[in-house]
C-alpha cells in the first residue's frame, strides 16, 4: 500500500493502544456483537487491501486476543483477561521489525471493589520498567451508572463528573472536565411516519469548555443507525452550520446496503455488496465497497456444538 497510508494506518493502530492523551475513557469489554458477528464464533481473520486483523473470543463471546498486522514483520498483539465476568488485564504488545517493542508496550490492570457502590480501579504500567504511567479510578451509583472518572498521570490529575436527568421523556447525560463543560448526550424516541418507533440521539461537544461540535443520530426499530449529521456550532453568530449528513440503507438481511453522504453540495453514494457464509448464523465472509471497490474478506472459524446429553433410558418400575 502507499506509504502515507501504511504510516496513518500504523499511527491510528498504535493510538487506539495507548492511554487516553486528553481524559479518562470508559472502560469496555468487547463482545462477538461489535464485530458484526453472530453466533459461537471462535476466530476472525479480516483481510484489507492495507493490512490484516486477527480476533479471538472464548465461549462466552467476549474479546480475549486481537492483531492488528501492518506487514509481516509489524504487528500489534492485545490481550484481554477475565474473572468473575470482570475484565482484570489488558495487555498491548508491538512488534517491530519482527522484535518485541517495550518501549511502545503497556499492561492495564483493573481492580474492582463492590464493597459499597462499584469502585473500578485502572493502572497502566509501561513495560520498559513496570512504571506506572497512569492511573484511572471509576466510580459508579447504586444503578450501576458510572458518576465520576478520575485520571492521574505526571501532569496531574483530570477529573470528570457525569451527571443524569430525564425530563419530558428526554434523557440527558452531561459530562464535565475539571469544572467545564465537556460533553452533552440527549437520547428520546419518536414516531416515523409509518408508526415505527425511532430512537433520536444528539451528541454535544466542547472545546475547552466552550461548545464546538454537534452530532445528530436517528436509529430504527432494530437499533441500526440510519442516519447522522455532524454540524460546526459558530460562536460568532451562535447557530449551528451543518458539515456532513450520511444516510444509512440496509438490506432485507439486515447488512448495511448503501450509504449517501452529503457534504458541501455534494452527494457522494457507495454500494455495498455481501458473500455469506451460509452458516445459520448468516454472516458475511466478503464485503465489496463500489464505485472504490474496496474490499474486505473475514474467515471465521466457530466453536463445535457440545454433544447432546445421551440420559441413560428409565429403568421401568416393578409391579407391586
Amino acid at each position: 500500500m502507499p506509504k502515507q497510508r501504511a504510516i496513518l494506518f500504523l499511527f491510528l493502530s498504535l493510538l487506539m493502544g495507548l492511554p487516553s492523551l486528553v481524559f479518562s475513557q470508559e472502560i469496555k469489554t468487547f463482545q462477538i456483537s461489535d464485530f458484526n458477528l453472530g453466533g459461537n464464533v471462535k476466530s476472525c481473520l479480516v483481510i484489507t487491501d492495507y493490512g490484516k486483523e486477527e480476533y479471538y473470543f472464548d465461549t462466552f463471546g467476549r474479546l480475549t486476543k486481537s492483531i492488528t498486522r501492518f506487514n509481516d514483520f509489524n504487528y500489534e498483539i492485545t490481550y484481554y483477561k477475565y474473572r468473575n465476568n470482570e475484565l482484570i488485564e489488558k495487555r498491548v504488545e508491538n512488534y517491530r521489525d519482527n522484535s518485541f517493542d517495550k518501549s511502545t508496550s503497556l499492561a492495564n490492570f483493573y481492580e474492582i471493589d463492590t464493597s459499597a457502590n462499584r469502585k473500578v480501579t485502572e493502572k497502566i504500567v509501561s513495560y520498559t520498567n513496570k512504571q506506572l504511567l497512569e492511573q484511572n479510578v471509576y466510580r459508579y451509583n447504586a444503578k450501576g451508572d458510572l458518576i465520576k472518572m478520575t485520571r492521574t498521570d505526571n501532569d496531574g490529575t483530570d477529573e470528570n463528573i457525569i451527571s443524569y436527568d430525564t425530563i419530558d421523556g428526554k434523557s440527558t447525560r452531561t459530562q464535565t472536565l475539571n469544572g467545564r463543560p465537556f460533553k452533552a448526550v440527549h437520547t428520546w424516541n419518536e414516531k416515523a411516519k409509518d408508526g415505527s418507533l425511532l430512537l433520536l440521539k444528539t451528541i454535544e461537544k466542547y472545546f475547552g469548555g466552550v461548545l464546538n461540535t454537534k452530532s445528530q443520530e436517528v436509529y430504527n426499530a432494530d437499533k441500526k443507525l440510519i442516519s447522522k449529521t455532524d454540524s460546526l456550532f459558530d460562536t460568532s453568530t451562535e447557530k449551528w452550520i451543518p458539515q456532513e449528513q450520511v444516510s444509512y440503507t440496509y438490506g432485507e438481511n439486515g447488512v448495511l446496503a448503501k450509504t449517501e453522504t452529503n457534504r458541501s453540495n455534494l452527494t457522494i453514494t457507495k454500494e455495498y455488496i455481501y458473500q455469506f457464509d451460509g452458516t445459520e448464523n448468516n454472516n458475511w465472509v466478503k464485503e465489496i465497497i463500489t464505485p472504490d471497490n474496496t474490499y474486505k474478506t473475514r474467515k471465521i472459524e466457530y466453536y463445535e456444538a457440545p454433544e447432546p446429553t445421551k440420559e441413560a433410558p428409565k429403568r421401568p418400575k416393578e409391579g407391586k
